[in-house]
């Protein structure tokens, strides 16, 4: 049972243990706090009692030690009427224990009682309801008395019912506070501690210059802040220096391998060259301009990298976009026996950089296309996301389709999924593409996705945050049309200056 409870504990969160256990706490604490004035509040009035008793057994003692048997007795019985309306009752007994004389109110139960440590001057003696005081009377010359003085404790008890009633109602009020200001409290100490969590969830490497919150306060969290900023500070460092040395090496590259892509061309073009050589050259020309795309998608890479957010965001048309990267890619499309679609309704805006956007489309087009056999489909289709009014841009084909062990890491940079996909296309591609896109939608605010099953097919899906205060387009709403075979003409979107995005189709 206990195991199950604190596996239970620890499966909620910091803000939750913190209320169970500050709630659990002051509920004990409530409780020992009551049982302890109960206790106390029970002591006090019982040592008040005893001290009355005692006090009124010395005041008959001083009455009665010089006095006869017959003077005894009547100073014993004014004294009992006297106090008579506190309830009180009086027995007076001889120095071996006899019963002398027993007040009107004296209980059976007391007189009955057998008196014990009849050596000791006073004793105090709880009988059920009763509690009454002995005091031993020594008289000068003539046998010692003893004088039991006791009152009914029932009117304590009451007392002491009430004062628990009252102490439980009082509990019981912050038994129902205990959870609500343990909950406070619990928010109140981990909100630091959620501000860390929030700050840590937006840290990317794209966005190197963000820290955790410091509020100054120099306790653990703030340490703890503080040790991770200098952690986050020498990854920047080595992660800026890394991206450095990338772009520069692509930049110094980037010259003499177009040069040496030039000398080739020139080279390869020559009609006087042996047909061993003019192979030889062919292949180093194919060698060459790989490099060279290697080379300027690294540049492009560390150029995106280095830009992150600092760029200003724009309103883009996307279904526009779309319209343009289908139009562009129709040919390459119809040469190699793909059918490209387009499905889309009204103008869907998002934010971005239309540079960067039309890269991304004209990336994953490319890559639909080239691994996708003749007779495959590729569509682009462009939606809005009905509660964000995100802009929704999902690439899909029927290719060769990507194993579940790789998709993990489809997005990093030079990874090629395997050998069959690789070599799909007579094109050799340099690893980057889909690293590019990702580092374009991440600094744009989206995120990318990638669905796909081996001989079936991939669906790339790109989400791109919706910018605030934008009107929606009172154009079209019908749902998106699917292209004939050779092409499509998406709805146009209403207002000047609209583009016109029909591509042309294959005849």
């Amino acid at each position: 049972m206990l195991s199950r409870l604190s596996e239970a504990l620890r499966a909620t969160s910091l803000r939750s243990r913190l209320t169970i256990w500050n709630t659990a706490v002051v509920l004990l604490m409530t409780a020992a706090t009551l049982l302890a004035v109960r206790f106390a509040a029970k002591a006090v009035l019982y040592a008040d009692t005893d001290a009355e008793l005692r006090a009124a057994a010395r005041e008959v003692a001083l009455a009665i030690r010089d006095l006869d048997e017959t003077a005894v007795v009547a100073e014993m019985r004014r004294k009992a009427e006297s106090h008579e309306d506190r309830g009180w009752f009086v027995h007076l007994l001889t120095e071996d224990g006899g019963s002398v004389w027993t007040s009107d109110h004296c209980p059976g139960a007391v007189a009955s009682f057998p008196p014990s440590k009849l050596d000791l001057e006073e004793n105090t003696v709880q009988i059920g309801q009763y509690r009454y005081l002995r005091l031993r009377i020594p008289r000068a010359g003539l046998p010692a008395y003893h004088v039991r003085l006791g009152t009914y404790t029932t009117g304590l008890d009451e007392s002491l019912s009430g004062l628990l009633r009252m102490l439980v109602i009082i509990g019981g009020g912050l038994s129902l506070l205990t959870p609500l200001v343990a909950s406070w409290l619990a928010m109140r100490a981990t909100r630091p501690v959620a501000d860390i969590l929030r700050t840590a969830e937006r840290l990317k490497p794209t966005r190197l210059g963000d820290r955790l919150p410091v509020r100054g306060t120099r306790d653990e969290l703030d340490r703890l802040s503080q040790t991770i900023n200098g952690l986050l500070d020498s990854v920047a460092t080595h992660v800026e220096r890394h991206e450095q040395f990338v772009a520069d090496a692509a930049h110094e590259l980037r010259g003499p391998l177009a040069a040496l892509q030039s000398s080739l061309e020139v080279a390869v073009s020559r009609g006087d060259v042996a047909p061993e050589r003019q192979e030889a050259l062919t292949d180093i020309l194919e060698a060459a301009r790989y490099l060279s795309k290697v080379t300027h998608d690294l540049l492009l890479l560390a150029e995106t990298d280095a830009e992150g957010s600092a760029v200003m965001l724009e309103s883009q048309d996307i279904t526009a976009i779309a319209g343009q990267s289908v139009g562009m890619f129709a040919g390459a499309a119809e040469d190699k026996g793909v059918s490209l679609t387009l499905l889309a309704g009204k103008s869907v805006m998002a934010l971005g950089r239309a540079d960067d956007l039309r890269r991304v489309a004209s990336n994953l087009l490319d890559n639909a296309i080239r691994f996708t056999p003749a007779g495959g489909l590729v569509e682009m289709r462009v939606t809005e996301a009905p509660v964000t009014g995100d802009a929704v841009l999902a690439v899909t084909d029927t290719g060769v389709g990507i194993a579940s062990g790789d998709l993990a890491r489809i997005f990093d940079r030079f990874y090629k999924a395997d050998h069959a996909r690789s070599h799909v296309g007579t094109a050799r591609s340099g690893g980057l593409g889909l690293a590019i896109c990702k580092s374009i939608i991440e600094s744009c605010g989206g995120t990318i996705a990638m669905t796909s099953r081996v001989a079936e097919g991939t669906t790339v899906t790109v989400r791109l945050p919706s910018p605030r205060g934008r009107a929606d387009s009172p154009s079209s709403t019908q749902p998106p049309q699917p292209a004939a075979e050779a092409g499509v003409r998406p709805a146009q979107p209403t207002g000047s200056g609209a583009a016109d995005l029909s591509i042309p189709g294959k005849s």
